[in-house]
């Protein structure tokens, strides 16, 4: 039986892939000392689940932007949804803060606009912009959060006895014992 070279090359190739993948020359993987990285930020669930119309604020981390009739609806990443009256493209005017905790992400159909709040889905009626309401939540719709979004960084932790979490702030750490 005679065996070719290139039959030989895929699992050689796979076996070093496998071989090198588990291998690492990071002396920082134990996380020992004071280091950059991103602590939890939590929220009680009554904190979370309070949907509040506010006065508006300015915009510090836009997402997306939904256009409805003539108000825009901007994502404030992980805090709410600015309401801003746009009649007047030059001249756009805020009207209200929706605040929305753990808020990443907004979809807008018809007169509903869905969001998430940290691991819920809920429903809020915009048909008056600014009087707007719950109309449904779905409780735990999404992955509670145990990471930050950023990878290759230290974080502490999660430790949901503290709560249910809601945004990472960049700090330092002692001895942090996580890291993605």
């Amino acid at each position: 039986m005679q065996v070719s070279f290139y039959s030989l090359r895929l699992p050689a190739v796979l076996g070093l892939c496998l071989a090198f993948s588990g291998c690492t020359t990071d002396p920082d993987v134990a996380g020992t000392g004071t280091r950059e990285g991103y602590r939890p930020v939590y929220m009680t669930t009554e904190e979370l689940r309070s949907i509040s119309a506010q006065p508006p604020r300015s915009l510090q981390h836009p997402g997306k932007i939904y256009v409805r009739g003539s108000y825009l609806f901007i994502n404030e990443q992980g805090r709410g949804i600015h309401v801003v009256n746009n009649q007047h493209p030059s001249d756009p005017q805020p009207v209200a803060f929706i605040s929305v905790p753990g808020n990443a992400d907004i979809a807008v159909q018809g007169n509903v606009l869905y969001a998430d709040n940290a691991t819920d889905l809920v429903s809020l009626d915009i048909s008056d912009p600014l009087h707007v309401r719950v109309l449904h939540r779905v409780e735990n719709a999404f992955p509670y959060q145990m990471y930050p979004g950023q990878t290759g960084v230290f974080f502490q932790c999660v430790d949901q006895s503290k709560g249910v979490v809601v945004g990472w702030e960049k700090t330092t750490l002692e001895n942090p014992q996580c890291r993605r």
